[in-house]
Formats: C-alpha cells, sequence, structure tokens
C-alpha cells in the first residue's frame, strides 16, 4: 500500500483530463444498467471534488488492494460464456470492468460521492481494450487499475483515453479522445429524476409500434431484470438500439462507427 505521507508526491495539482462532446455508453455498460437501472440512476447539476486526506488516500489503496487481491482474474467468456459482460464480480471473479464497479460501489457504501467516482474505458499500448476507475479529488484525477496497483494520476498512465463517465449523470459518457473532440451545440443531459434514455429505448424496442407513442408520452421505465439481458436477447437488443440511441440524441457519429466503439472488448 503507498504511504498516507506520499499522497501529496503522487497525485499532480490541477491534474484533470480533458473532456469532450457526450458519447454513447459501452454496450456492456448498457447491458449492465439494462440489468439493474438503480445502479446507473441518479446524479448531480453541481458536482464537487473529493478533498483528499491521509485518511481518504489510505481509504483508496486499501479498497483498490482489497479488490485487485482478493477477486481472481478470469475474462467474461470463460465466467460467463459471452465475450462481454459487466458485472459485480461472482464467485468465480471478474474482468477489468467489473474490478472497476466494484470499486465504485465500496467507495460509495463509504461515503464517497458517485460524481467523482468515474468508470472509464481506455486502450492498452497493443490497442486492447481495459476498463478502470477514475476518482476525482481536490487535488486531481486519480486512477484505481487491476493491472498497476500503485494509485497514480491520470496522464501518469501509459493508456490512450477513449471515454468515461459524465460527473453529472452516471449513465451519460462523454469523449476522452482529443483527436475526435467535436463542438456540439446541445450538450444538456436529462433533468435529474429523469428516465434513462437507452432504457426508455430498450424497452421501446422490445414493444409493439401501438405502445411506443403511449410509453414515450408517459416515459415509463419499469424495471428489465437479468432475464431480458441475456445473451441471445442482448443479441437481438443491440441492431435495434442503434438508430433509437441517434434519436435520443446519445450519440452523433456514424452507426458504423457507434457498432465498432461500443462493442470493444475489455481485459
Amino acid at each position: 500500500m503507498q504511504s498516507a505521507q506520499g499522497y501529496d508526491a503522487k497525485i499532480v495539482a490541477n491534474a484533470y483530463m480533458p473532456v469532450g462532446q457526450q458519447v454513447v455508453p459501452p454496450m456492456g455498460f448498457i447491458s449492465f444498467c439494462l440489468d439493474d437501472p438503480t445502479q446507473c440512476e441518479g446524479g448531480t447539476d453541481t458536482p464537487t471534488n473529493m478533498v483528499m486526506t491521509p485518511d481518504r488516500w489510505t481509504e483508496l489503496n486499501t479498497i483498490n488492494d482489497y479488490v485487485n487481491s482478493s477477486v481472481p482474474q478470469v475474462e467474461d467468456i470463460s465466467n460467463y460464456g459471452v465475450s462481454e459482460r459487466w458485472s459485480y464480480p461472482n464467485a468465480n471473479g471478474g474482468d477489468c470492468e467489473d474490478f472497476a464497479l466494484l470499486k465504485r460501489k465500496l467507495l460509495i457504501e463509504r461515503g464517497w460521492s458517485p460524481a467523482d467516482l468515474l468508470i472509464a474505458v481506455v486502450r492498452e499500448w497493443n490497442g486492447a481494450g481495459h476498463a478502470i476507475l477514475v476518482v476525482d479529488t481536490d487535488r486531481g484525477e486519480v486512477v484505481l487499475d487491476n493491472k498497476n496497483w500503485a494509485i497514480v494520476a491520470w496522464n501518469d498512465t501509459p493508456y490512450t483515453w477513449v471515454k468515461r463517465q459524465s460527473r453529472e449523470r452516471p449513465f451519460v459518457w462523454v469523449n476522452l479522445d482529443t483527436r475526435t473532440f467535436r463542438t456540439i451545440a446541445n450538450q444538456t443531459v436529462p433533468p435529474l429524476g429523469a428516465p434513462i434514455p437507452f432504457v426508455v429505448a430498450a424497452q421501446t424496442a422490445r414493444m409493439p409500434k401501438a405502445s411506443v407513442p403511449q410509453l414515450v408520452k408517459a416515459e415509463a421505465t419499469p424495471a428489465v431484470t437479468a432475464q431480458t439481458t441475456t445473451a441471445s436477447t442482448e443479441k437481438e437488443l443491440r441492431p435495434s438500439l442503434i438508430p433509437l440511441l441517434h434519436e435520443a440524441a446519445l450519440v452523433e457519429s456514424p452507426t458504423a462507427t457507434l457498432t465498432a466503439a461500443t462493442t470493444l472488448v475489455l481485459r
């Protein structure tokens, strides 16, 4: 564990990554939210940074070390029989996004704001996808990673940044690839308490057309159970989500780019 006395040297003051336009979330994250929308609801219009103290630094390291040491590393194809599934680790273990989700959950239980705990997708040197947890503090943004147990500033990692959760709404994701930043006139987020757009879109895609206007008007969001996101259902749902995500203004990139970006397998 990194010493509490060393946290000043490990965090670069005011080291905050540039954030671009809203983009579609990873497809695995969408499925995670469909399994239990309550995991992705909430948010804030006024995010503030956690004040980093020696105790908080120790807490970050304790959670990071605990999850990294206690959860076996196992890929989704071996664990679930599918190439990509976001979930909390099970008895078999988990892969990178499962580690990040569990660390986020444990820190929230200890009083950290969800707005300061952001899942991010990056690329490794060989192009492989990877998920990590970014923690916003008053001294900069740091990374909790299952491949590097040392907690470091975001710009001290060896990764190429792709996208991450928005601080304002956990179900909204934003672009981190500065090469593809775009200026978009409308970058507002849904009002607090509003239904998650892609949950509504998924339910709309699965309902008879006659029911769609009523669903949209009522903005209904009944719970979606895990049984509705099995591998076969996800395969059927994925093509239907693409145009609906565009209509929901979650992404403005071409469909081909969207499909490639959202099916990145994380290791």
